[in-house]
């Protein structure tokens, strides 16, 4: 199978890509996937790079640091693809869109491999603003100027306006026509800093450097211009948080962690390794400390959404809703258990963040709710906003958007910072909308049986992550699940007729990440999340449908990985619930819950090595379980039990 994947991530820093987007870049390009990296900033910081044991005063050298990270990362990637630090790379410069000249490398001996270093300096010249990215994204400067790193190919000092930036980065998108774009979190947590939470290299109240967030800013106006990859492809994107890991619990086990501090100390030398450049070999401060900061322990897409984006329709056809193009699109099988699939149908939206919610209304039509990032602006005056798209009949057309607004809405500080949606149907045939708000707590709008929707009310809730699962009981009625620094929130109604309340005493285990939850076939709410510095999944239930939650959260083991648990009941009671995980590999590690039957891996190597997002599963017409991923080419992705009983899966097939 043809994956015609190619991945593109634009961050700030070198080593941006080694903090925060592994293991998932070491996956693709271990696999093969034409991979390219650009670096807006040279990172040269205040331009100390003392070697390791240094005793020597250190002096500030900000042309030669640079080109010392730009040696580390080399190394770092050579070691991911060839497993040799010192491969050859094959240099060249790229005349950007308005003039300025970009240092750009190629392994020899995996040309697919690229680093585009633009090297705009990161905090200006001595006379010029700080934070250069920062200002030139908020148009508090004209102009910002790059630097020439010391010993580079390119000698001359450019400079970039705000327009130039996006031009070039449009014109790179353009270049290497990418089907995943990996980048930086737009929208950092809102975060009160303090003893336990020190402001460290955070930007004012949010929970990031202000260069990620800029670089990340500055891709998502570049992507409002990109075609796509051509050919009738479709992309997708993915944002991962920054310095948010360092406080929330780590997501990833021991597995993972190593493996990402292993090329962090290559980046950083730590072995004393010289490789004969004066500049220096790498950041030599990250190679004895890179763990220590706290980053290295997770990785976190910003927009973790749901994972139950596949779904039957009115006519048990399996329904697919995902984000490409920036647009929903949705794909549904022929016929019920069909291997054929109708799709992708663009519906239009953009440009929607990540993760899509989905709900069939009692008379079959389909609701699809995302999150819209409206306005990236300068001013800082965000806005994003929750629409809605709903079929006008069963298999019909879907007419248009519609705006639910954003519970900060008239708050331009706290606009920015909604959660993508989620969505449950209750007994009465009302739709509860759910949010996490700015303030890291629960909001929620209903609609009516009768189509009328609600106000926004505040559900209160504290220190929730990004991630929340809500599910429809058996007597009807909406609870959700949230997970928070101290353990996992409860929302439930004592009646139909009452609003969701936070139950004060549940109280499950310490997530790390978000959570999930399914009614099993014996009519149990149960939850799934993943163990703080494990990885493994934990699995709690109810001990009767609609009783209490006695027996504390239990490990059902796991292939490590990140990201929520998909997981869908079965249809008997003997099937139990269906799970599927992304894995330390870079796989899709699935199990039943039925028996003692052990995780099994399903390889993406035919999809690129890695997926983008969070898998799905459903059980098709024919009683089979059904896996989906968008797959690192941009499209979907389905892999089907081979029989109903069997543990095993087919091959991937592309839908449509």
């Amino acid at each position: 199978m043809n994956s015609r994947a190619s991945v593109l991530q634009i961050v700030a820093h070198p080593d941006d890509d080694l903090y925060f987007m592994n293991p998932a870049t070491f996956q693709g390009v271990k696999a093969g996937t034409p991979t390219t990296t650009v670096y807006i900033t040279a990172g040269d910081a205040n331009g100390e790079n003392p070697r390791p044991y240094q005793q020597e005063p250190v002096v500030a050298d900000r042309a030669a640091y640079a080109k010392a990270r730009q040696n580390g990362v080399k190394a770092a990637y050579a070691a991911m693809v060839l497993g040799d630090r010192t491969a050859a790379w094959k240099p060249a410069t790229l005349a950007t869109a308005r003039g300025a000249l970009a240092e750009v490398y190629s392994l020899a001996d995996a040309p697919w491999v690229t680093l585009v270093f633009l090297n705009i300096r990161q905090h200006g010249t001595p006379e010029g603003p700080a934070r250069s990215l920062h200002v030139l994204w908020r148009a508090q400067t004209e102009q910002v100027a790059t630097l020439a790193p010391t010993g580079g190919l390119v000698t001359e000092t450019y400079w970039y306006t705000r327009q130039d930036l996006l031009a070039s980065l449009v014109q790179i998108l353009g270049i290497f026509r990418p089907t995943l774009i990996r980048t930086m979190d737009p929208d950092p947590d809102r975060l009160e800093h303090d003893e336990k939470f020190p402001q460290r290299h955070d930007y004012g109240n949010l929970s990031d450097h202000c260069d990620h967030t800029a670089a990340a800013l500055f891709t998502w106006a570049a992507l409002d211009h990109y075609q796509g990859p051509g050919d009738g492809g479709t992309f997708t994107v993915e944002a991962f948080r920054g310095y948010y890991n360092e406080r929330w619990p780590h997501n990833l086990g021991t597995r993972a962690v190593s493996l990402k501090e292993f090329f962090l100390n290559l980046y950083g030398a730590a072995d004393g390794y010289d490789c004969g450049d004066p500049a220096g070999s790498g950041d030599y401060a990250v190679g004895l400390s890179a763990r220590s900061t706290g980053w290295v322990q997770s990785t976190a897409p910003r927009h973790p959404g749901g994972a139950n984006w596949l779904l039957p329709d009115h006519k048990g056809r399996l329904t697919a809703f995902a984000v490409v193009n920036q647009q929903a699109a949705v794909w549904v099988e022929a016929q019920p258990g069909s291997d054929q699939w109708r799709g992708p149908f663009l519906m239009g939206g953009g440009p929607l963040a990540p993760g899509l919610a989905a709900s069939l209304t009692p008379d079959g039509r389909w609701q699809v709710f995302a999150e819209r990032l409206s306005h990236l602006a300068a001013d800082g005056a965000h806005a994003r906003e929750i629409v809605l798209l709903e079929q006008s009949a069963p298999g019909g057309p879907f007419p248009g958007w519609i705006t639910l607004g954003n519970p900060s809405a008239g708050d331009a500080e706290r606009d920015r910072h909604v959660g993508t949606p989620v969505v449950a149907r209750d007994g009465k045939g009302r739709l509860h909308l759910f949010v996490r708000n700015a303030g890291q707590g629960l909001h929620t709008r209903i609609q009516e049986a009768d189509g009328t929707w609600g106000e926004w009310i505040d559900l209160r809730g504290y220190d929730l992550q990004e991630g929340l699962a809500a599910v429809t009981t058996p007597s009807g009625k909406v609870e959700v699940f949230g997970a928070s620094r101290e353990g996992v929130f409860h929302w439930t109604q004592s009646t139909l007729d009452d609003p969701l309340v936070r139950a004060p005493r549940f109280r499950l285990s310490t997530p790390a990440g978000p959570c999930s939850s399914v009614v099993q076939p014996n009519g149990r709410v149960a939850v799934f999340y993943r163990q703080p510095d494990t990885g493994q999944v934990l699995m709690a239930d109810e001990n009767a449908p609609g009783g209490s939650w006695a027996t504390p959260a239990s490990s059902i083991s796991s292939r490590g990985g990140f990201g929520p648990v998909a997981c869908a009941a079965g249809p008997a009671t003997d099937v139990g619930a269906l799970l599927a995980t992304r894995s330390d590999l870079g796989g899709v590690a699935y199990r039943f819950l039925s028996g003692d039957g052990p995780w099994l891996e399903l390889p993406t190597t035919t999809l690129g090595g890695t997926i983008a997002h969070a898998p799905a599963v459903a059980f098709d017409g024919l009683g089979r379980g059904t896996i989906a991923v968008v797959s690192a080419s941009g499209r979907l992705a389905v892999s089907r039990q081979r029989g109903p009983g069997s543990p095993e899966f087919g091959p991937w097939q592309y839908a449509g």
